[in-house]
């Protein structure tokens, strides 16, 4: 099993924890390249690529509620 950093914010964290291995190693490249190649900071970088995952597999966070209050 390989070992990953854990992303720098704690609902990411959550988040990322659903994946399975595949995309997890997706997440993180994605995040890595907008890191360095984009010169983002962390934390958006890893953003930007939980959403790019989004969009590629929609049901990767199937089971997820959403509590709003204003």
């Amino acid at each position: 099993m390989q070992a990953y950093v854990t992303p720098t914010d704690p609902l990411m964290a959550e988040l990322v924890e659903r994946l399975d291995a595949s995309q997890r190693e997706a997440w993180e490249e994605r995040a890595a390249i907008m890191q360095f190649d984009g010169q983002l900071p962390r934390g958006h970088a890893e953003c930007l690529a939980l959403l790019d995952l989004l969009c590629r597999h929609p049901s990767v966070l199937t089971g997820i509620s959403v509590l709003e209050i204003e």
